[in-house]
């Protein structure tokens, strides 16, 4: 399997030193420019330069809620709880964000299962 890795930062030179420390490692590196379709939907793990804190609450609240859904595999009721709001609110902001299918390929096992 292989780690997907996103890199969030305007810093070349700690780009290039993260980027190469994880290629060493047989990481998958994307590098996108942060806001609000940066791609860390598709990614494993999202680091994002600690002086580069996200432009609005809903670009936090979508990370993390990407975080939660794939930690627990899709399971938006654990998740939700995780999160600490109701299931219908994290339902909303899936909608509202379009996250359907983060955390498990549709019809599928979690994305850290599948082949």
């Amino acid at each position: 399997m292989m780690l997907r890795v996103l890199l969030l930062t305007d810093d070349r030179e700690r780009i290039a030193a993260l980027a190469g420390a994880f290629q060493a490692a047989g990481c998958e590196v994307g590098i996108s420019a942060p806001g609000p379709d940066a791609p860390e939907a598709d990614a494993d793990l999202v680091l994002t330069d600690p002086s580069m804190a996200p432009s609005t609450l809903a670009i936090a609240e979508r990370r993390h809620i990407i975080a939660m859904l794939r930690h627990t595999g899709g399971n938006k009721r654990q998740a939700a709880h995780l999160l600490g709001i109701a299931r219908s609110t994290l339902l909303a902001k899936v909608r509202r964000y379009g996250l359907d299918g983060i955390g498990h390929a549709a019809g599928g096992p979690p994305d850290d299962l599948a082949p």
